[in-house]
Parts: structure tokens; C-alpha cells; sequence
């Protein structure tokens, strides 16, 4: 009896205890279960963007959240303390083929030598800016200047990389293919046309073979030693592609918020493209496979730079004169910091001031266009010169429905090819 009252409890305590584990990791399975499938279901239902639908869920949640196959990581904090790891942040899709980013790389010696390779031509391209004279006017127009700005820039790239204005068959054979990656990228289709990235691919081919002694790389011992491909995928991708879709997207956000937001670009424009990036970053997500004894993680840029702030989805240039505020997650972190952020900053400002510098400039979105992160439905506005005609604020662009559908398409399909939520 005296034995039976001595170990009693203690048996009692060690199965309260196991119980309680057993009760807890239930819970987490189920939680898990629900925010997974939560997660799925908003994406496939809703025309947001999936680093979209994880801000409209999550919020200003902290840490992590545990996912069936991975880890969502809710705020810049908790990212920085992962542990340091050299792997992409992205994974491989049918918008950039045939060609391999620098960004996708692993770490191997190819990773290595290209971003040696754009060390070189980022620092040249960087000086060529302010060499090569930009002559540009966004004529009067009531539609979608999206592609008016991207194929601007576009010609802008070219001259960058190899130091002249493309001859038009020249043009005739890059654009395309140009062309059709941002499509894909901004969902207005979901397979790339192989014959015109094909036709865009030789001709980068023959240029570089050519090796004018204005070109990129004429000079760069690094880039001759790299196979075809690597020399290819430098040129068509890392500067080319770089340069004319993501600098297009971030002179498009300006321009949307310069229309409200003027003053704030003519008097504190670090200020106000830092706002820019904030509220529009120029990626969706960053993912991560499993390595090592690390789980794999998925986080939203849109998440990580609205977490944190007062008013988060408010623009505001103010708050970046705060002493302490969270940092800015638009240019990657860690190992995998991207090191075109001044060569993007510096051609994006070019522009959009070059623009908006123009006699009597004014811009005015269409009343039925939602400023996004993404162009699903191009950049949908009015810009004039002069005096605004009294009925700008009542102009709405046509098709939009159409737009939506094909949308919501694109948007699966890619997010399938991306595997962005497995």
C-alpha cells in the first residue's frame, strides 16, 4: 500500500505529462493542417497574388507559421536570425527559360564566376548611366503605358550593355523575347513562345561573339572563360531582362503614386522610392528548399515590409526619418543580397524623372484600376501635358473583366510551374 501511494503520482504526473505532449502536438497538426489549406484555398479562389493573400492573413503576425511542407516566416526580424545559407531564394520557372539566372544559381563555381562577371559589368553600367544621354517623352495617352515604358527601357538596356542605340533588326530579334518573359511574369500568359526566346537567345549569341570594343564584357577575362549558356543567360537575363522589367515595374509604381504624392518625390525622392518598395515590392516571395537539419521556408515580401508599421498600408515618405524602424526587404539579404540594387535605383530614377520633368506633366490612373504590386491589367492611365481635362477622374479603361479572367488563369498556371506553395 506505502509503495503503491509513493509511485502513484509519479506515474500519474509522467502520463498527465505525456498526454498534455500528445494533446499539444495534435493541436499543431491540426493548426498546421488549417493554415495550409486556409493558404491553398485563398490562392486558388482569389486574384491576389499569394505573397498578397499571406499579408491579408497573417498580418503583423511574428516568428513563424508551420505549414505542411514548410515554414512561413511573418516578419524581417525572425528571417535575419535564420542561420546564414548561400541557396536561391527562388525557384526555376518557364518565364526565364532557356536561360539561368544568376539568382537561381546554387552555390557552385558557375554562382561564383557569374556574380564576378556582373561585378564587373554592374560596375561599368553604373558609370555608363550618367554617360549615355537618355532621350525619352511619354507622348499623351489614355490607356496602358506599361508596355511604352518597358520597351523605353528596353532599347535603354541595350545601349547599356554594349554602348549604342540597337539597329532595328537587332531590336526586332530581342524585344520579342523580352517581351514575352515580362508577359508571363505579369500574367498575361502562361507558356513562353520557344521560336522567340530561341530568336532572342542567338542573337545575344552573335552579338557577344562579335565583341565590339564597347561591349559589356570586352574587357573582362571572366566572362570569355564561362560556357555559352552562362555567357548567354549574363547578357539576356542578368542584364538585359533585369534591367527592362523591373526597373519598368518600379517607374510604373512611382508614377501611379506621383499622382497623389508629388511633392513627396520633388522634395525627399530616396524618401518616397523607399515607400515605393515598401508598399510594391519588386518580388512576390521569397522560398527556400530544406538544407541541412533546417526545414524549408516560404516568406512575402509584401508581409516582411508592412509588418511592423503604424498605418502599413498607407503610403507615407515620412516614416523612413524615423530613428528606429524595420528595414527595408526588397533588394534579398544575407548571402543572397542583390547586387544590381544602385544599377536598378539609378536607371528607375533616370527615368521617372526624365518623365515627370517634362513642361506641365500630369498623370491620373483610371477610376476603375487598382494599383497592385504586379501589372495584371497593365498601368492603366491618363498623362497629358498642360491643363487636365475636367472628366480625367471619371475615365475607366475598357476589358477589364476579360482581364481578371485571364488573370486568375496565369496566375494558378504560374504559381504551379513556381511551385510556390508546395
Amino acid at each position: 500500500m506505502l509503495l503503491i501511494q509513493r509511485y502513484l503520482p509519479i506515474h500519474l504526473e509522467k502520463y498527465s505529462k505525456d498526454m498534455k505532449e500528445m494533446i499539444m502536438n495534435v493541436i499543431q497538426t491540426i493548426q498546421t493542417m488549417y493554415y495550409t489549406v486556409l493558404l491553398y484555398l485563398s490562392a486558388f479562389v482569389t486574384l491576389m497574388t499569394p505573397g498578397t493573400i499571406i499579408w491579408r492573413l497573417f498580418g503583423n503576425r511574428k516568428g513563424k507559421v508551420s505549414l505542411m511542407n514548410r515554414d512561413l516566416i511573418c516578419d524581417s526580424e525572425t528571417l535575419i536570425k535564420l542561420p546564414k545559407c548561400s541557396k536561391p531564394l527562388d525557384q526555376f520557372t518557364n518565364a526565364l527559360c532557356p536561360f539561368l539566372p544568376t539568382f537561381l544559381l546554387d552555390n557552385d563555381s558557375n554562382w561564383k564566376q557569374r556574380r564576378q562577371v556582373f561585378s564587373f559589368g554592374n560596375d561599368l553600367i553604373n558609370e555608363r548611366i550618367f554617360q549615355i544621354p537618355f532621350n525619352f517623352q511619354l507622348l499623351d495617352k489614355q490607356g496602358n503605358i506599361l508596355w511604352d515604358i518597358f520597351e523605353m527601357i528596353s532599347k535603354y538596356s541595350f545601349q547599356l550593355v554594349f554602348n549604342r542605340y540597337p539597329t532595328e533588326n537587332e531590336f526586332n530579334q530581342i524585344y520579342p523575347g523580352l517581351l514575352d518573359i515580362n508577359k508571363i511574369i505579369k500574367r498575361f500568359t502562361s507558356k513562353p513562345d520557344v521560336q522567340i526566346r530561341q530568336s532572342f537567345y542567338d542573337e545575344i549569341l552573335k552579338l557577344i561573339q562579335q565583341n565590339d570594343k564597347d561591349f559589356l564584357f570586352h574587357h573582362c577575362e571572366d566572362f570569355f572563360q564561362m560556357t555559352e549558356i552562362h555567357q548567354v543567360s549574363s547578357v539576356a537575363e542578368d542584364f538585359l531582362t533585369t534591367i527592362s522589367v523591373q526597373c519598368t515595374d518600379l517607374v510604373c509604381h512611382m508614377l501611379l503614386l506621383y499622382s497623389e504624392h508629388s511633392e513627396d518625390f520633388q522634395y525627399n525622392f530616396d524618401n518616397a522610392l523607399h515607400e515605393t518598395l515598401r508598399l510594391y515590392p519588386l518580388t512576390d516571395l521569397w522560398l527556400r528548399q530544406p538544407y541541412e537539419n533546417q526545414r524549408g521556408w516560404i516568406t512575402s515580401l509584401v508581409q516582411l515590409n508592412r509588418n511592423g508599421w503604424s498605418q502599413p498600408d498607407t503610403f507615407c515618405s515620412e516614416r523612413w526619418n524615423l530613428p528606429k524602424h524595420p528595414p527595408l526587404m526588397s533588394w534579398g539579404f544575407d548571402i543572397r543580397r542583390c547586387p544590381a540594387q544602385k544599377l536598378a535605383t539609378n536607371v528607375s530614377k533616370l527615368v521617372f524623372q526624365t518623365i515627370v520633368n517634362q513642361e506641365r506633366f500630369w498623370i491620373q490612373p483610371a477610376a476603375n484600376f487598382q494599383h497592385e504590386r504586379t501589372f495584371p491589367y497593365g498601368c492603366q492611365v491618363w498623362i497629358g501635358h498642360g491643363e487636365k481635362p475636367k472628366n480625367v477622374h471619371r475615365w475607366k479603361f475598357e476589358n477589364k473583366l476579360r482581364m481578371q479572367l485571364r488573370r486568375w488563369a496565369c496566375e494558378k498556371l504560374r504559381m504551379i510551374d513556381q511551385n510556390e506553395l508546395n
